[in-house]
This record gives C-alpha cells, sequence and structure tokens, in this order.
C-alpha cells in the first residue's frame, strides 16, 4: 500500500514540475514578446532652424590718424583724449607764425595770377597804334636803304655784265696755281699710300701673332671652365640630394602633425559630445584629471546629478558642462552609462565616458611623443646632409686652386705673346717713320704750289672792282632780306602770335594751380575730425614741431564695429552679402548682437583646409562699450521655420509614402497616419495627424548606431541647445547643424 502511494505522489510531483515549467515559459515568452523599450516624447511647437557658425574678434575699421601735410608748430589743440568730436570739428591748430606765412603765400600767388591774367588779356586785345606806326616806319627805311644800294652796284658792273681784263688774267694764274697744288697733292697722296701699304702689312703681323696667342689662351680658360662645371655638378647633386631627404623629413614631419591634429580634435569631440563643453586651446594641453580639477567636478559627480534628475533640465550658464546633454546621455540611450570603469567597453553593452575620455587623451599623449621623435629625427638627416654639401664644396674648392695654376700658365703665355706684339709695334713704328719722311718731302711740293697761289691770289686782290662789286652785293643781298622782314613784321603786327598766347595761358594756369596749392596749405594749418567719433590718442604737445611723417592724432568711429572671422568651404555656398547674423561675445554671454555679413573674401588654404575670411558689421550694444580683439561667435540662420509642430525623427515609422507614429493611448498606443514636412538631423515637421500635448513613442531603431548621431545629426556635432520656454531638446552644431525646438520633457 505504501509503495502504491509512493509511486502516485511520483507521478503528481512530475506532473506539477512539467506544468511549472510550461507556465514558466510561456511566462517569459509572453514578457519577451510584449517588452517595450520606447520611450515617450511630447509633441509641442518650437521652432525648426538650419545654420552656420564662424568665430572671429572685434575690430574697428574706421580708425584714422591724421597727419599735417605741411610743416609748422603746434599753436593749440582745443580736445584731449577720450573727447567726442563730430565731423569737421578742430582738433590742432598750427601756430600763428606758420598761418601768418601761409597767408602770405596766398596773397603772393593772388599777384601772380593777376598779372598773368592781365599778359593774357593784353595778348588777346592785339597790337597798339603806335606799334603798328614803328612796324610801318621800319619798312620804309628798309625800302630807301635797299634802292640806294642797289644805284651803288649798278655803277661797278656793266650792262653786259662781263669781268675786266685784269680780272680774267687773274682768274686765268688762280687755276694755273691750282693745277699745281693738285699735282703736288697726287704725288704725296701716292707716297702716303705705298707708305700706308707697308704699316698694314706691319700691323697683319703683329695681329696674327696676337691671335694665335690669344687662341692658347683660350684653351687654357675653356679647360679650367669644364673642370670648374664637372666641380660645379657634383655640388649641384650632392645639394639635390640633401633637397629630397629635407623634403622627405618634411612630409614624415606633416604626417606625424597631421597625425597628432586629428589625435587632439577626437580627444576635443569626446568632451564635447559627452558633456556640450566648448574646448578651448588651454583645455586640449590638460589631461582630463586636470580638467575636472579646472571644471571643479568630476566625471562621476556630473553624470550622477544628471541621472539624479526626473525631467530635462536647463542649462546652467555657470558650468561649462551641459546639464541637458548629461540628462539625454542617462535617461534616453539603450544602454547604462558608467561613471567608474577601468576600460572603454568593446561594444555598446555599456558606455564610459571616463575611459573613453582617457584613450583619446593617451592616444593624443603618444602622437604628441611620436611628433618630437620625427622632428629630431628630421632634424639629425639635416645636419647629415649639410656635411655632405659642405664635403662637395671643398672639393669645388680644391678643384678651383689647381685651375688657377692652369691660368697662372697661360698668363704666362699672354705676357710672351704682349713681348712679341711690342716687336711689331717696333716695326709699325719705323714703317710711320718713313712715312714721316715721304710727307715732309710732299710737303716742300706742297708749299711751293701755296706760294704760286699767293702770287695769284694778290694779283686778284689787285683788281679791287670784282671785291667792290661782290661787297655791294652782298649789301644789297642784306637790305633786301631787311626789307622782307618789315613787310613781315607789319603783315604779322595784327596777327596773335599762338606760341606767345600758348605760353601766357600756360602761365595763368600756373599761377592759378600755386593759389590752389597755397589755399589748400593755409587749409591744411588746422586738422579736423573727418567723422563722428572719439579721439583715441594725442602725440603731440603745444610747441612740438609737425611735419607730414609726424603722427599727430588718431580718432576712432565707435559705431562702426565688424567682426572677422573665417567659415569652411562646406559652407560659403549657402552665405550671400546681406545676410543677418547673431553674434555672442565671449565676455557678453547672455547677449545676443545683430550684425550683417559685410565682406566674403577669396579661399585661403589653411593646412589642407580651404577657409572664406567673413567681415560681418555689427551693430554695437546700449549701454556697453567694446574693445577691439573680443573673441565672437557668430551664428548665420540659413532657414527658420516657426510655431512649427515637432517630433523626433526617431518617432517616425511606417514607409516613405505613408509615415506613421505610434501615440501613447492610456498604458498602450495606437499607430496614427501623419503627414511630415520639412526636417533637420534629428526634428521633422508634422503637418497633420497630431495635436499638441500628444506624446508619440521614440525608438533607436538599431543598438550599434551610436546615439550621438542620432541626437547630433552628424558625427562630431555640437551641444545640445534648450529652447526657450521649453524643457524638450534640440539638435544644433558647432559648424553647421540643423536646431528643432520642442517641449513636454518627461
Amino acid at each position: 500500500m505504501s509503495v502504491v502511494k509512493l509511486g502516485v505522489f511520483i507521478i503528481v510531483a512530475a506532473l506539477i514540475a512539467v506544468g511549472a515549467y510550461f507556465g514558466a515559459q510561456k511566462f517569459l515568452l509572453a514578457d519577451d514578446e510584449n517588452e517595450d523599450t520606447r520611450r515617450p516624447v511630447a509633441v509641442e511647437r518650437g521652432t525648426l532652424l538650419d545654420d552656420v557658425t564662424a568665430s572671429g574678434s572685434v575690430s574697428f575699421p574706421e580708425l584714422e590718424s591724421l597727419r599735417f601735410e605741411i610743416s609748422g608748430i603746434v599753436g593749440d589743440i582745443p580736445i584731449e583724449e577720450g573727447d567726442t568730436v563730430v565731423s569737421g570739428q578742430t582738433l590742432i591748430v598750427l601756430d600763428a607764425v606758420t598761418v601768418s606765412a601761409l597767408e602770405s603765400a596766398v596773397a603772393s600767388a593772388e599777384v601772380a595770377l593777376q598779372d598773368a591774367g592781365e599778359d593774357l588779356a593784353e595778348i588777346l586785345n592785339g597790337a597798339t597804334t603806335l606799334e603798328r606806326a614803328v612796324a610801318e616806319s621800319n619798312l620804309a627805311d628798309a625800302r630807301v636803304a635797299s634802292m640806294n644800294a642797289a644805284e651803288s652796284l649798278a655803277e661797278f658792273t656793266s650792262a653786259s655784265g662781263s669781268d675786266s681784263p685784269a680780272t680774267v688774267a687773274a682768274k686765268a694764274e688762280l687755276d694755273d696755281a691750282n693745277e699745281a697744288l693738285a699735282d703736288a697733292l697726287k704725288n704725296a697722296e701716292d707716297d702716303a699710300k705705298s707708305q700706308a701699304d707697308a704699316v698694314a702689312d706691319a700691323l697683319k703681323n703683329a695681329e696674327d701673332d696676337a691671335k694665335s696667342q690669344a687662341d692658347a689662351v683660350a684653351d687654357a680658360l675653356k679647360n679650367a671652365e669644364d673642370d670648374a662645371n664637372s666641380q660645379a655638378d657634383a655640388v649641384a647633386d650632392a645639394m639635390s640630394v640633401a633637397e629630397d631627404v629635407a623634403k622627405t623629413q618634411t612630409e614624415l614631419v606633416s604626417d606625424a602633425l597631421e597625425v597628432f591634429d586629428d589625435a587632439v580634435t577626437a580627444h576635443s569631440e569626446q568632451i564635447t559630445g559627452w558633456f556640450g563643453a566648448v574646448v578651448t586651446e588651454e583645455d586640449q594641453s590638460l589631461s582630463p584629471t586636470a580638467i575636472a580639477e579646472k571644471w571643479g567636478a568630476s566625471v562621476a559627480d556630473i553624470f550622477d546629478a544628471a541621472s539624479s534628475r526626473r525631467k530635462n533640465p536647463s542649462d546652467d550658464p555657470s558650468t561649462p558642462w551641459s546639464e541637458s546633454l548629461t540628462w539625454v546621455w542617462t535617461h534616453l540611450t539603450p544602454y547604462p552609462v558608467l561613471t567608474v570603469c577601468d576600460e572603454s567597453p568593446s561594444n555598446l553593452a555599456f558606455r564610459c565616458p571616463s575611459a573613453e575620455i582617457n584613450d583619446t587623451w593617451d592616444v593624443k599623449v603618444e602622437t604628441e611623443e611620436s611628433l618630437a621623435e620625427v622632428v629630431e629625427t628630421a632634424a639629425e638627416a639635416t645636419v647629415d646632409q649639410q656635411n655632405l654639401v659642405s664635403d662637395a664644396q671643398a672639393e669645388v674648392i680644391t678643384a678651383v686652386k689647381a685651375q688657377q695654376v692652369l691660368i697662372s700658365a697661360a698668363q704666362d703665355d699672354i705676357e710672351a705673346a704682349a713681348e712679341d706684339i711690342v716687336d711689331q709695334q717696333n716695326l709699325v713704328s719705323d714703317a710711320q717713320a718713313e712715312v714721316i719722311t715721304a710727307a715732309k718731302a710732299q710737303q716742300v711740293l706742297i708749299s711751293a704750289a701755296q706760294d704760286d697761289i699767293e702770287a695769284a691770289a694778290e694779283d686778284i686782290v689787285e683788281t679791287v672792282n670784282d671785291i667792290d662789286i661782290e661787297a655791294l652785293a652782298a649789301t644789297l643781298s642784306k637790305l633786301l632780306e631787311m626789307e622782307k622782314d618789315s613787310e613781315a613784321t607789319l603783315a604779322d603786327i595784327d596777327d596773335i602770335d599762338l606760341l606767345q598766347l600758348n605760353l601766357t595761358t600756360a602761365a595763368v594756369n600756373v599761377a592759378s594751380a600755386q593759389l590752389d596749392q597755397a589755399n589748400d596749405e593755409l587749409t591744411g594749418a588746422v586738422l579736423i575730425a573727418p567723422f563722428d567719433g572719439v579721439v583715441t590718442s594725442i602725440s603731440v604737445s603745444l610747441g612740438d614741431p609737425v611735419n607730414r611723417n609726424t603722427a599727430t592724432i588718431d580718432i576712432l568711429d565707435p559705431s562702426v564695429v565688424t567682426v572677422q572671422g573665417s567659415i569652411d568651404e562646406i559652407d560659403v555656398l549657402s552665405l550671400k552679402i546681406g545676410d543677418d547674423v547673431a553674434v555672442i561675445l565671449d565676455a557678453l554671454p547672455d547677449k545676443v548682437l545683430e550684425g550683417v555679413i559685410d565682406e566674403i573674401g577669396d579661399g585661403v588654404n589653411q593646412q589642407g583646409v580651404i577657409e572664406f575670411p567673413l567681415i560681418i558689421t555689427l551693430t554695437p550694444p546700449d549701454g556697453v562699450e567694446l574693445i577691439e580683439g573680443l573673441s565672437a561667435t557668430a551664428t548665420i540662420v540659413l532657414n527658420r521655420i516657426d510655431n512649427a509642430l515637432l517630433i523626433p525623427l526617431q518617432a517616425v515609422g511606417g514607409g516613405f509614402d505613408q509615415p506613421t507614429v505610434d501615440v501613447v493611448s492610456g498604458e498602450s498606443f495606437v499607430t496614427t497616419n501623419v503627414s511630415l514636412g520639412a526636417s533637420d538631423d534629428f526634428w521633422v515637421i508634422v503637418e497633420s495627424g497630431l495635436s499638441e500635448g500628444q506624446e508619440v513613442l521614440m525608438t533607436v531603431a538599431d543598438e550599434a548606431i551610436d546615439p550621438f548621431q542620432q541626437f547630433f545629426g552628424r558625427a562630431g556635432g555640437g551641444a545640445i541647445r534648450i529652447p526657450a520656454g521649453g524643457g524638450g531638446f534640440a539638435g544644433g552644431g558647432g559648424g553647421r547643424g540643423g536646431q528643432g525646438g520642442g517641449g513636454g520633457g518627461q
């Protein structure tokens, strides 16, 4: 009986165990099937932005340094540094002595202009009656004188115009003398030609000898030049090798520097990605521990505080990190965020900000050390190549010395050739002496011929009638010319002389220009404000001498303020002159200033990155005195849609033709068709299908996707910003990105 009971008990226990097993499996599977990890997000209205940002600094372009254009002594300074002046206001006046001298120069220039004007008027009015009467009298006198000369000439000439017998005989003797002189000159020419041929032969011999010696010297110099070229080629080859080594080392240094810059950027992006903080150049050189000390809070402190908050908080402007971003990490990511861990996770099972930041810091330190080693190696390689070049140059010097020996030998040959040339010159001198002897003999013949010519000339002189006739004819010709000149003077006396008119007109223009210059210099004795502004500095005092090189006063227009920055080539085509800009100064982080794009410059290559200079005209804030050099961040809105109904893109399901969202309804949800509009990388506008205040479920489609990219729209995005009046969140960019606004919170 007991055996039966035991069997029954075993069977019942087995049935209960089997039932419990299958019941547990069903319960667990049901839980897996129904588990939903999505989170509700409120549907609210906000602003959808597409913007770009640029960093720069404040400058004042309307700053002018005034100088005098003339020399003088400072006589009066009616303003002080810091005074506000208006356009045209007197700033500095030269002394009374300088002003008096300038006024005197103006008066002299006025008198000179008046005199030149009177001269011009006189020319334009023509000749006077007296000048015309004098010209007529001169013409009458010239005509009487020419008539008297004609009568005197008629007394010494016959009607037929033939010469007297004495004149004919004298001319015949003169012809004979000229023939004798021509024969003497012909003989002298023949003798001189013979002697010249002898001299030419001597010179030809000397030239041939000199040419032979010159050829020998040229050969020696050519050999020296060839050797020097060979050595120069060797030096050039050594220098080329040195240049190649230097180029290779430069490329290695450039590659190491690029790797280091990437490591610095990756480390900065880690800090920005986890905390939404702006990483300065100083922060890039600080270790994670040093940054925590600077912030006054550790990673654990910051994320523990975020985990303890139930709702998404507003950013605290007194902290360098974004409370909103750390809250997103701790509440909206599909995996836990650990604050104490030894190493970074190998997958996305969890995230550890301290370990990930330490990893990028270690990479940054390693690349920095590698860069130092590469630079040191490049320096050593450069020294080695310089030594090789020095050795090659030493070889060149040795070759040059050897060539100098060859050149010295060539110079000896030149000296020997010079001695030969001296011998040839002696031969030429002998030939020239023979020419001189022949010339003296010919001179005797020429002297005899000249004596005959002189005798004939004396005979001609005795025929005084011919000479008198020639003299009277010349006098008559001269008087006729005078008569013509008088007629021309009378004809032209009423005509205006164009040359004189032009000269007088030029004199008037010069006098007018001198008067203008004198007036300008007198006006320049007073410096006036070129525009409304503030006197920033005064460099002179009363009694100081000044000239056009002396800086005197600087004036600034504080109403014209610009921000000079740069924009990446990816964004420059989206901008245009006149676009509105919102500017935030680091010194005024809570105040947004207005501005417009005034100029977009040409692209500049900065270490392989093309950037375009950007000048923004800024509207100065009331009650705040800006100074030059303040750091500024400019935001240019490319597109803005206000009062839009927004939901996260992660909440959208369905297909391209018909998107849907899951609307929270009690403890469940209802899949609803929606019509969507514009979007950025995180937010999308709902055109229809939802109402403000409803909640939709937001999903993470693939845990392998980093939520950092989901929330910022792209890898390396900027900090998350909270729009005014909402507890939700919005994506934005430190470069170009989108911004959405929503509310609701958790």
